[in-house]
């Protein structure tokens, strides 16, 4: 069983992070990066929105019969013994852990991860909640999830939604307010065993930030690692109204699962491109720190650090 989650936050290094941990030869992740296992409580099915319905189609029993080398980014996993096979090859590994966006943003993760893994550790990267939103949204710009260009509107029509949860809306605002997220785990595991990162020191010093996270983990921190790897760069769809159709279709995720990895390199370059980027308005980042500022003072004072500059 896991030893340890990294359990967000959305758009703040986590996949750069799980690729990291994933190489050190003394851990072992799971072969499913987000499993969302212990976040199943919150859950809705039915209201997952079409998009995440794709994203989360995966035949679980035929990847777990397999080899499972080809790893899976994400699922929907509820089955106990499902979730058990996943680490049926991580014994003789010094730490075990797995990866889930979800566990951050779910009221019910932390209780539910506590009660089946008491003694685990918890890492999450925390980032400056502005520019994780618009880092977000860029991605779902790029995912075809929204055609939205306009993003206020596009950021309230979200909060305004009836229905809201994982994988129904795209949390937008609430994926931020990590005030109370991280006080949930620190209500659930001793303060020693819940190690926040801040994806400004990851960004200043990566290498640094990564073999403190190893010696947290009780691993080795000098193995040799390549920190090169940029996944989920910022990009913007060539042909939008073709994207938003070929994501919104579910023909994208099918065809990833056979494509092969050469190829995938050149499939994105023709997608998309890094080129005339959108950027944020300063009436849009005005608008981002009166919503933030009360639970950006409040995370200050849980993890005793003046983060006042990432409303300034």
């Amino acid at each position: 069983m896991p030893g340890f989650f990294v359990v967000g936050a959305v758009k703040a290094g986590t996949t750069a992070l799980h690729l990291f941990l994933d190489q050190h030869p003394e851990i072992y992740m799971s072969p499913v990066k987000e499993t969302n296992f212990f976040s199943q409580a919150d859950m809705h099915l039915e209201h997952f929105n079409r998009d995440y319905r794709h994203d989360v189609n995966v035949n679980l029993e035929r990847f777990l019969e397999g080899p499972m080398t080809r790893k899976i980014h994400i699922a929907n996993l509820s089955d106990w013994n499902q979730y058990q096979r996943l680490f049926r090859d991580a014994s003789g590994f010094k730490a075990v852990g797995e990866a889930s966006n979800s566990y951050l943003l779910c009221p019910s993760s932390a209780a539910n991860i506590a009660e089946h893994c008491p003694e685990a550790r918890i890492l999450m990267m925390l980032r400056n909640p502005i520019e994780r939103v618009w880092s977000q949204y860029l991605m779902n710009l790029r995912l075809g999830k929204i055609l939205s260009e306009d993003f206020i509107p596009e950021f309230e029509a979200d909060s305004a939604k009836e229905q809201q949860g994982w994988g129904v809306s795209h949390n937008y605002k609430e994926l931020g307010m990590y005030a109370g997220q991280l006080q949930r785990f620190y209500d659930h595991f001793p303060r020693e065993r819940v190690r926040v990162l801040l994806y400004d020191d990851y960004r200043v010093n990566p290498e640094a930030t990564i073999r403190d996270i190893f010696r947290f983990l009780g691993v080795n921190p000098d193995v040799s690692l390549d920190l090169d790897q940029r996944p989920n760069e910022a990009a913007v769809p060539r042909f939008k109204q073709l994207n938003y159709l070929l994501f919104q279709s579910g023909l994208v995720n099918r065809v990833k699962q056979w494509v092969p990895e050469s190829w995938k390199g050149a499939a994105k370059q023709a997608m998309f491109s890094n080129e005339d980027m959108p950027v944020m308005a300063p009436a849009e980042k005005a608008y981002l720190r009166d919503v933030y500022r009360d639970d950006v003072a409040h995370l200050g004072q849980l993890l005793q650090r003046d983060l006042s500059a990432w409303v300034k």
